[in-house]
């Protein structure tokens, strides 16, 4: 049979035809093998009967002798003759049936040995008369019992050869059927564990790299060289993951848009007010201008400026929040991040008479962060906490250093909660409580990737009726890295 590849050059699919195949002709080999043996060592049992039998027959023979001697039973002679008979026919048989070269010679000895005691005996013995007592016949008597006595031992050597060696042929036959099938049973395992392993191990960096993705961390996998399916696979993931780093920003940014979306008639409502009071102004400097004196209109020209600088800075804030800017750490104050943001979203909230509370000590810890990133963050609790609250409530912005290295900010509603079923799945991509087409299922999905992006971590607690806090912890930057910043700065 021949493979279209090395084994360790091939597919999954390959390897596995390659291994049922040889698990098929190694196990039709070794039928083949036991079944040879067996017949070998059933013909081999016959033979070892027959030579007992040739032996006890031998015996039989030299007990007629003694009785002929002895004078003990007429009949001794005709029993005799009918042993050497059978003896006879039953050394032809063995002859044609042994293959072992030490038996054939020995057999062969044995029945010229025979041959002799034969012809001897039909000298001393005829018409069934032995001659037994007589002078001129003891060398005859001799030569009987010499040659009787060679013959046992000629008999019983070969009977013992024999055993001998039917017993190796067993131990031969005991080790194809022991030992060289646990060879092969554990070589065969361990090339299946070594395969397994190396499936398995790869299938759960997989899953590891995964669970990274779906947490926004996007990292390829190493590849290997081996031509398989999980490669195909692993290469299929480090290609989709690199196309979802690519688009991460404009996800984020779509994100943007739609918070700016859910919020725009507080914006609208904002930037409206400054409007209309620099519209009051300028019609009534236009009605009035004759009659009004140069301190006036000098005051409703600076209402007017101060209206225009609000408007101004509701827009720029607005578009700070909606740039497009490459990702940028930097040292920066954790309030200064909320108050910028909270401004964003209060007239939204004062809409829907969601009060805003902020809690925040006298001296806050820097951190190093992406000002627009931290700010999508927050964005996306605030927004969710209150489309959670719907009307009239409450959210509470508090941060707390924790002592260990992090600073906590607390994004806390008095909405309805969120089941403890749902509390592990809100951070899953495209997981979404709102009905159908009011979410994505991606905001807290980023944001968790953002917060990890910064060396933090966010948990969530909740109670069904009293509300949810959303905790993000971000490391404090430490002395020796405001030393680097501000000698980088300097």
């Amino acid at each position: 049979m021949k493979f279209p590849c090395l084994f360790n050059q091939c597919s999954i699919g390959q390897r596995l035809i390659m291994l049922t195949s040889a698990s098929i002709l190694l196990i039709i080999t070794l039928i083949v093998i036991y079944s040879i043996q067996v017949v070998t060592l059933e013909r081999k049992l016959v033979s070892m009967e027959k030579v007992d039998d040739v032996f006890s027959q031998i015996l039989e023979l030299r007990q007629y002798e003694k009785n002929i001697l002895l004078q003990l039973d007429s009949r001794s002679v005709s029993r005799s003759t009918e042993v050497m008979g059978r003896l006879d026919r039953d050394m032809d048989t063995l002859e044609q049936t042994i293959r072992d070269d030490d038996l054939r010679r020995q057999l062969s000895r044995m029945k010229e040995e025979f041959s002799r005691y034969r012809e001897i005996f039909n000298r001393w013995c005829r018409d069934n008369r032995c001659v037994v007592n007589d002078p001129l016949r003891q060398e005859e008597t001799r030569q009987i019992r010499e040659h009787g006595h060679r013959l046992v031992e000629y008999a019983s050597k070969f009977a013992s050869t024999n055993r001998k060696i039917v017993s190796m042929d067993f131990k031969e036959i005991l080790f194809w059927l022991t030992f060289m099938p646990a060879v092969l049973l554990l070589g065969g395992s361990l090339l299946f564990f070594s395969q397994t392993r190396n499936i398995l191990n790869r299938l759960s960096s997989l899953q590891r790299a995964t669970k990274k993705l779906a947490a926004g961390e996007f990292r390829p996998i190493p590849l290997d060289e081996a031509p398989d399916e999980i490669t195909d696979l692993i290469r299929n993931f480090n290609e989709m993951a690199h196309a979802l780093k690519k688009n991460q920003e404009q996800l984020i940014q779509s994100k943007k848009m739609a918070s700016i979306g859910t919020f725009s008639s507080g914006i609208a409502h904002e930037i409206n007010n400054p409007l209309n009071n620099i519209s009051l102004s300028a019609d009534t400097l236009l009605e009035e201008f004759e009659d009004m004196d140069r301190d006036e209109i000098r005051e409703i020209l600076e209402d007017i400026m101060e209206q225009t600088e609000r408007a101004s800075h509701i827009v720029r804030n607005l578009l700070d929040f909606s740039r497009v800017q490459a990702s940028e750490m930097e040292p920066i104050y954790l309030d200064f991040v909320l108050h910028k943001t909270t401004d964003l979203i209060a007239n939204e909230l004062r809409i829907h008479k969601i009060a805003l509370s902020k809690e925040f000590p006298e001296k806050v810890p820097r951190i190093k962060g992406d000002l627009q990133k931290l700010q999508q963050v927050f964005l996306n609790l605030i927004i969710n906490a209150e489309q959670a609250i719907g009307e009239y409530g409450t959210i509470t912005v508090r941060i707390e250093e924790t002592g260990d290295g992090y600073i906590r900010t607390d994004i806390i509603d008095t909405g309805p909660g969120i089941s403890q079923e749902h509390i592990d799945q809100i951070f899953d991509p495209f997981f979404t409580t709102k009905a159908a087409g009011k979410g994505t299922g991606l905001g807290l999905a980023i944001v968790y990737g953002i917060v990890k992006k910064h060396g933090g971590f966010i948990e969530v607690s909740s109670k069904t009726g009293e509300g949810t806090t959303f905790s993000v912890y971000l490391p404090v930057l430490d002395e020796k890295e405001e030393q680097d910043e501000g000698e980088r700065v300097s």
